[in-house]
């Protein structure tokens, strides 16, 4: 859920920036929202890597790596 959260915060302020760089609106303020918006970018990344909510089964000793979300026969065809 966090991530979700971020992703949407995230879209919806850089959506804010673009229409208002596009507007010519409060262009005193644009250089102060570019440089966050790096900032808020690398957190998003951050919540969205450290998000914990779903819970994957570590892989046997057997298997390299895989598809939890494919069956068998699916994933012979990646």
């Amino acid at each position: 859920m966090k991530s979700m959260v971020a992703v949407i915060g995230v879209t919806l302020y850089l959506m804010v920036f673009s229409l208002i760089c596009a507007a010519g609106v409060a262009i005193k303020m644009i250089p102060y929202l570019f440089i966050i918006s790096p900032f808020l970018m690398i957190a998003m990344v951050w919540t969205i890597l450290k998000d914990d909510t779903k819970s994957y089964p570590e892989l046997g000793t057997d298997k390299e790596w895989g598809y939890l979300d494919k069956q068998n026969n699916q994933r012979e065809q990646i």
